[in-house]
């Protein structure tokens, strides 16, 4: 089976969403024919490392990915496709930034607009079940990106709870669909203590729920067992996914 070689892009442009977000816009010939489109929509980026303008990236094979010899290897990160738009050739992806700014993200802040980047086709397994009485969603800002998409794909006539945890007010920010959200402001508390706080004491729709959770480790994992142990969920109904490790 043959890989797929990912994609050299290039940076369009550049938007601060709110003090810790970013979104960057890139575009390129190779975005063509690009399967960008559909709710957590997960791809591997591909950042040139010192003295690169471009990042070194791998050749399809049959054997799998072969690396440029003598090349130094890029920063891969994962993030999710935050808005494609083939028409106008458009790719965005939006970056948190971190305390301490890591490699991804600290290019994300200071890129230019013809900066080049790599992007892997995306993948994704999470859909809307037509049968889900009601949808609850839950993430912190590294999820926002997927939480909007997946907001957009849930049916509007069906019932949707959204529990997000940001550090503060200013990190709200307008979101797609029509479900209830319920935003919780981190402050000086540990990552993803008030996110599980907030979905521990929500009160839920009765009915075959399904749940969409990704953020910090723990938290997720903790409300994981939450939703199939205490609220009763079927396991096929959440999916769960820990984005980082605060500890």
């Amino acid at each position: 089976m043959t890989t797929t070689a990912p994609r050299l892009l290039q940076v369009r442009r550049r938007e601060r969403i709110t003090p810790r977000m970013i979104r960057i816009t890139l575009t390129g010939d190779e975005l063509a024919g690009f399967p960008g489109s559909g709710p957590d929509r997960r791809i591997k980026m591909f950042f040139p490392v010192e003295g690169q303008e471009r990042p070194a990236i791998p050749r399809a094979s049959t054997g799998g990915p072969v690396w440029p010899a003598g090349e130094a290897r890029p920063t891969i990160r994962t993030y999710t496709v935050r808005r494609f738009d083939p028409g106008v050739g458009e790719l965005d992806v939006d970056f948190v930034l971190h305390e301490g700014h890591g490699p991804a993200a600290a290019w994300a802040r200071d890129a230019r607009p013809g900066a080049w980047v790599g992007v892997s086709e995306p993948g994704g397994r999470w859909v809307p079940d037509p049968a889900a009485a009601f949808h609850v969603v839950i993430g912190d800002e590294t999820a926002l990106p997927a939480v909007s998409t997946v907001l957009e794909a849930i049916p509007p006539q069906v019932p949707a709870m959204a529990y997000l945890e940001v550090a503060d007010a200013d990190e709200e920010q307008p979101l797609p669909g029509a479900a209830q959200v319920c935003w919780v402001h981190r402050g000086a508390r540990a990552a993803g203590e008030p996110m599980v706080e907030a979905v521990r004491t929500a009160t839920l729709p009765e009915g075959h729920g399904q749940a969409w959770l990704a953020g910090e480790s723990a938290a997720v994992k903790e409300l994981r067992t939450h939703l199939l142990g205490e609220r009763g969920f079927e396991r096929r109904a959440v999916y769960a996914t820990g984005y980082w490790r605060a500890r």
